[in-house]
């Protein structure tokens, strides 16, 4: 009886135990001798790792190899991975017809696309030149300029032609000036391209926003306008290019005010000028000497006249070569004495009839008297002589 008793009670305990293990689904139980069970179904859990092996002296520690563990029941085995095929090689000809048939449809973007992807397959200078041909008519001239010289480096020679054709292109893309194109805030400046090694360059025609075509190089740009400082700008132009700069000018200080206006105190007038003197009396001695110089020359006047006069009759009755130029001489010098005698003459008149009173005396005349005076005939009387190849004389206008 004693040992059924204590037999009931260990299998009592036992059966507790199983109990608590099969209800709380795969829990472990730790003890001396531990088991774990999983409900039907599921997998079990991998077991805990086991701590590393220590090494020899010197070396670290290694790892436990982690034992393999049982797919549970019901489980697939895993699927193995399948070998990488080998990647088939792309034909390069597909791939340039495409190009082509774009190209000639004016697809240059998909076109750019099929010839790149058939270089990237299998290199040719085909392939090449039409990467260049795209992207010059994209507009990408440095692409293109790239593109073309790697063709011009292996022309084959049946596309001798159109090396040629290639190399003329490059010349003229690198010879293409760049665009720049200017904004400024605010709008309305004047743009001088390279004013510090061109000092007579003019700025530009059409204020911002303005498109600039500079030559490939380094350029400096002098944007101004009125009310701002001034701004220098360096670009780097490419052949070909296109870019944006965009300036934002800064208003100038106002000046200082200027200082107050010195008030200079008005000077003293001037002393009035004593009145002038009295004219002296002009002396008739010119007009008596004119008068008989005039005398003079008409005597002898009339005497080569009689002289000439002579000899014309003498020439009639008995004509001579002498006496023909003898009686022109003297009737030459006659015509002569009578101009002389009455160009002195008129002068004469004139220096006796013209009046004393000089221009300034006349100007001082207070007009009372001016008008009180008598008005007196003003004559004016302007000599002529004349001398003609055969005879001379003279001639006066008179104007009253």
């Amino acid at each position: 009886m004693k040992i059924l008793g204590k037999s009931r009670g260990v299998a009592t305990v036992i059966a507790v135990a199983i109990g608590l293990s099969v209800g709380t689904a795969g829990v472990t139980v730790s003890g001396p001798a531990s088991a774990q069970i999983a409900p039907t179904g599921m997998p079990a859990q991998p077991p805990a790792p086991q701590p590393a092996k220590p090494g020899p002296a010197g070396q670290p520690a290694t790892p436990a190899a982690a034992k393999p563990t049982a797919p549970a029941a019901g489980a697939q085995p895993a699927a193995k991975p399948a070998a990488p095929a080998a990647a088939k090689p792309v034909d390069p000809k597909p791939l340039m017809a495409s190009g082509e048939k774009k190209f000639k449809a004016s697809d240059f973007a998909g076109a750019l696309a099929d010839f790149e992807a058939a270089n990237a397959a299998k290199a040719s200078p085909e392939a090449e030149r039409f990467i260049g041909l795209s992207q010059d008519n994209l507009g990408h001239y440095a692409e293109a300029v790239a593109a073309y010289e790697k063709f011009l480096a292996n022309v084959p020679a049946k596309m001798k032609e159109q090396g040629d054709e290639t190399k003329k292109r490059v010349e003229a893309i690198k010879t293409m000036p760049g665009k720049v194109h200017v904004e400024t805030t605010p709008a309305g400046a004047q743009v001088t391209v390279d004013l510090a090694t061109s000092p007579n360059a003019q700025p530009n025609t059409t204020p911002t926003p303005v498109d600039v075509d500079l030559p490939a190089g380094r350029h400096t740009l002098k944007i101004a306008a009125e009310g701002y400082q001034p701004v220098d700008k360096e670009v780097d132009v490419t052949f070909g290019s296109k870019q944006d700069v965009k300036i934002e000018l800064v208003k100038n200080e106002p000046p200082p005010p200027p200082p107050p206006p010195v008030v200079a105190e008005a000077p003293a007038p001037a002393p009035t000028p004593p009145p002038p003197p009295p004219p002296e009396p002009r002396s008739k001695v010119p007009a008596y000497v004119t008068g008989a110089v005039a005398i003079v020359a008409t005597g002898v006047g009339i005497g080569f006249g009689v002289k000439a006069l002579s000899q014309s009759s003498d020439f009639d009755k008995n004509p001579t070569t002498k006496k023909a130029d003898d009686g022109e001489n003297n009737a030459l010098v006659a015509d002569m004495m009578f101009g002389i005698a009455i160009t002195f003459g008129v002068t004469s008149a004139v220096l006796f009839l013209s009046n004393d009173a000089p221009q300034s005396a006349k100007a001082t005349t207070p007009k009372a008297t001016a008008a009180a005076a008598p008005k007196k005939a003003k004559i004016t009387v302007t000599p002529a002589p004349y001398v003609t190849p055969t005879g001379g004389g003279a001639s006066a206008l008179v104007r009253f």
